[in-house]
């Protein structure tokens, strides 16, 4: 077959090199001028086995992040070498209970002892190991911060390095002889005709054309707009929000002292540090700090700070994690704010209102992967960072098996 992929982020490549390796012919078109350069790349790159989302009494979300976490690994070594993953790794991460969190200290520990249980259940059942290594599941005393009086419970999550990530896949993808790249290609809608697909750009551009026998839409700040435009569209509550972390190179030279612990704040304070030793870099986010865009509608328009504004929500990232954990008011010191970066894109996700509420969707993250919304036209959700190599292979098997079933029968 001859197959159209719409976005080159992370399961965007992952799709195309899995197509290509079973044999079909894959036209990869990406709007910007290379691939895995927005969002699948500008994330603190968390493998979540679910411990965050203790807000979602259904326990699906750490149900379904665990089984991707669990092969993530598996399957990206595919594409980059266990040299490459293992430099890209981070350290184990803490987690960080404020006074104020939002579900109580002993309800968290409780979630925590089932993500732990459900963990091991499956390593043993897959004979999978996250991330390849043996990982500690049992429970964990917790210890309190005398400064914040914040209570922290280690685990075994990591983190990887996602822009390492990036360039080792986007490389496989730009060598592999049966993919054909085409950049600067910005997508309005496909449609369909006796069974073959055409694709139309924004203002009549050149680049989609066709036919193709199948039209995988891996977008993501802009699927739903393609696929609406496509005819297929969601009658799902959407929340979009911008979020900007805080990016600081060459951490040690700046700061002459020990890296501050990889942790994650929650739940009512919420942010993210986490420190990759092979690049030098530590990543910083807090909310609400990062957040300068939300909304419930299609259109995406999150303006660029001025260099004023960028420097304020650094300074401010780095204040408000310190409320939390101490050493990080050493970081908003106007020596360490002028040497830092914003890193971030799009966060797009089934929801209605911001994590603020306690009833929000976004307290949830299940129900992703690919669907096919027309015979020929697959639309995929990826969810989270975490599930992007599952959602890719995931996306595969459903296009082939239906073409093998229509060769069937």
């Amino acid at each position: 077959m001859k197959i159209a992929i719409i976005g080159g982020g992370l399961v965007g490549c992952l799709v195309a090199l899995e197509l290509a390796e079973r044999g079909q012919s894959v036209v990869l078109l990406e709007q910007e001028a290379s691939l895995i350069s927005r969002a699948s790349a500008n994330n603190e790159g968390k493998l979540h086995l679910g411990y965050v989302y203790g807000a979602d009494p259904s326990f699906e979300t750490a149900q379904r992040l665990i089984l991707d976490a669990l092969v993530f690994r598996l399957i990206l070594e595919r594409w980059i070498t266990p040299e490459t993953f293992e430099r890209c790794l981070s350290a184990a991460f803490n987690y960080i209970v404020p006074l104020q969190s939002r579900l109580p200290l002993d309800a968290i520990q409780a979630h925590f002892a089932r993500v732990d249980a459900f963990c091991h259940e499956q390593e043993c059942r897959l004979n999978l190991r996250y991330l390849g290594q043996k990982a500690q599941f049992e429970p964990r005393a917790p210890e309190k911060c005398r400064e914040t009086g914040a209570t922290w419970l280690s685990t075994p999550e990591r983190g990887i390095w996602a822009k390492g990530v990036a360039r080792a896949v986007a490389a496989c993808v730009t060598q592999h002889p049966k993919i054909e790249v085409r950049y600067g290609v910005s997508v309005h809608n496909a449609t369909s005709s006796k069974g073959q697909w055409r694709i139309q750009c924004d203002r009549g551009q050149p680049g989609g054309d066709g036919p193709y026998d199948a039209v995988i839409n891996a977008a993501w700040s802009g699927r739903r707009t393609i696929d609406r435009a496509s005819g297929f569209a969601s009658a799902e509550p959407w929340y979009a929000r911008f979020k900007y972390g805080v990016l600081l190179r060459d951490a040690r030279a700046v700061l002459g002292q020990a890296m501050p612990s990889n942790t994650t704040a929650t739940s009512g304070a919420f942010g993210d540090s986490v420190y990759y030793p092979d690049v030098d870099v530590l990543y910083c986010s807090w909310y609400p700090v990062g957040m300068c865009f939300a909304s419930r509608d299609e259109s995406l328009n999150a303006a660029d700070p001025t260099p004023k504004q960028a420097r304020r929500m650094i300074h401010d990232t780095y204040a408000g994690y310190a409320s939390i954990d101490p050493a990080y008011s050493a970081l908003s010191q106007p020596h360490v704010c002028d040497k830092a970066e914003l890193m971030g894109d799009y966060i797009v996700a089934r929801g209605h209102s911001d994590i603020v509420d306690p009833h929000s969707i976004l307290h949830e993250r299940r129900g992703h992967g690919p669907k096919e919304l027309a015979p020929g036209y697959f639309s995929v959700d990826t969810g989270k960072y975490t599930s992007a190599p599952r959602c890719a292979v995931e996306t595969v098997d459903a296009l082939l098996a239906k073409e093998r079933a229509c060769l069937v029968s």
